[in-house]
């Protein structure tokens, strides 16, 4: 069941049940790690619905492939010999908090790939850093970000902007020299066909 919680938090899932939609091992292709050996866990459900979202298998609850426990989900993570791991959706930060303290006592390094309209950790996680996406106006979700995140980023953590026009590169340029300082590496993704 959805659980609606502060106006600045998203729906969690509360049913004790990480709904999986995926779990692969793979060279990791963006961000700070490209080029890395990482384990991927896609968790299905997510608040938002970008216009140009490349995970639509991924959106809802329905999308579940497997709903797993978390001593399922872990001894599938330990069935792989990698020591990075990538949570990511649909929307991770909906479903984690427990599972990357446990994580991070094991040796993890775990990149949480989020969308930027939940609130992320006041207390992170033991090896947990973000790569937080910025949803440029392109996306139809500009208004549902949580500015507030920023303050909660470190040097450890990524900025990420999906950008699909001259605007989406004025959004950027806004919130990169508006927060300046705060999360150090940043990247750029375009829209496949929409910019170059």
């Amino acid at each position: 069941m959805w659980q609606r919680m502060k106006k600045t938090e998203a729906y969690r899932y509360d049913d004790g049940l990480f709904h999986v939609t995926e779990i692969f091992d793979s060279i990791d292709g963006e961000g700070k790690r490209t080029g890395l050996m990482s384990i991927f866990v896609r968790l299905a459900g997510c608040n938002l619905r970008c216009s140009y979202c490349d995970t639509a298998y991924s959106l809802s609850l329905t999308d579940t492939a497997e709903a797993l426990t978390e001593e399922e989900l872990l001894s599938r993570i330990h069935a792989f010999p990698w020591k990075k791991i990538t949570l990511t959706g649909g929307e991770p930060m909906l479903h984690l908090r427990r599972l990357c303290e446990v994580l991070g006592k094991e040796g993890y390094e775990v990149n949480i790939e989020t969308n930027g309209a939940v609130a992320l950790f006041q207390e992170r996680p033991q090896g947990t850093f973000y790569t937080m996406d910025f949803k440029c106006g392109g996306s139809g979700m500009k208004e549902r970000m949580l500015e507030e995140n920023f303050r909660l980023l470190g040097k450890e953590d990524v900025l990420k902007f999906v950008v699909s026009s001259e605007q989406d590169l004025n959004d950027m340029r806004r919130i990169v020299t508006g927060w300046k300082g705060i999360a150090p590496d940043f990247y750029v993704s375009p829209v496949w066909g929409k910019i170059t």
